[in-house]
């Protein structure tokens, strides 16, 4: 199987200056980029101004892409949030035992998390610390959730008050953040009609490379749109997604880290 597989230094050493290229760029790589706890930050984030400064880059993306990078973002600003509403701003804001409670008890597993992925990067230098593990899951936001009232009862702070002050805005320049740094891929946008091979998508496609490497349907959307376009690249961390590639993309390039490549010559070789 021949690999289409390029290091982050071999696509920079490629690169000619003020060429105009056209990325379509994974979840995983906006919130690596935007998160300085996740463990590539500094890697995402150096390639991304390397190949900005030397080349006209435009990254493309789907909103299946933005609805991930957003609920990343949500999870993250709850968890800080809730976390600082039993610490920072104690004083300020009014919980009842209950939700104090509730909050105490998910961060102690939140720290427990952390400390065991912390081993793990200890014992394996190949082991990706997994920064998700510093943040609640649905499933503990969803807990901490039912012990708030909705509003305001006396002197106790209701859950959307709290979503309005520490989620909200924050949440918005997200969404403003994303919408500046990419383009979204549509085959309706007159603009971008030249981009794609066919007038229209074949969504069914997603089922047949889902199925092809039992992959989930959030990637297989991303992949299968950029089968539909002239697009040569595509940008991710993701192993699933750089997995499928090989076998249901092979003539695009996946852009990766360079130490993440070897993960995959034993894997996909034949």
């Amino acid at each position: 199987m021949t690999s289409n597989r390029i290091g982050f230094k071999q696509f920079i050493n490629k690169l000619e200056n003020n060429q105009d290229i056209s990325i379509v760029i994974d979840s995983n790589i906006l919130i690596a980029n935007f998160d300085e706890l996740h463990s590539s930050h500094e890697v995402v984030k150096n390639f991304l101004e390397q190949i900005d400064e030397m080349a006209n880059i435009t990254f493309y993306t789907t909103v299946t892409t933005k609805a991930e990078f957003l609920d990343y973002q949500r999870k993250r600003f709850l968890t800080e949030c809730l976390f600082d509403l039993i610490d920072e701003y104690s004083g300020d804001v009014h919980l009842s035992l209950l939700s104090k409670s509730a909050i105490s008890l998910a961060k102690a597993r939140r720290n427990k998390r952390q400390h065991d992925e912390e081993k793990k990067s200890e014992k394996d230098p190949d082991h990706e610390f997994d920064a998700k593990t510093a943040y609640l899951s649905d499933n503990e936001i969803r807990e901490i959730k039912k012990k708030f009232r909705a509003r305001d009862i006396e002197k106790e702070d209701g859950w959307l008050k709290i979503c309005d002050i520490f989620l909200k805005q924050k949440l918005l320049d997200q969404e403003i953040l994303i919408d500046e740094f990419c383009e979204y891929l549509s085959p309706h946008k007159e603009e971008q009609k030249e981009i794609f091979v066919n007038p229209y998508v074949d969504w069914k496609k997603t089922t047949l490379i889902s199925a092809e490497t039992g992959m989930g349907f959030s990637d297989s959307l991303i992949l299968n749109i950029l089968l539909h376009t002239k697009i040569n690249y595509i940008l991710t961390l993701d192993f699933d997604l750089i997995y499928a590639s090989a076998v249901s993309a092979d003539n695009k390039q996946v852009l990766l880290p360079d130490n993440r490549i070897k993960a995959f010559k034993s894997v996909l070789k034949g």
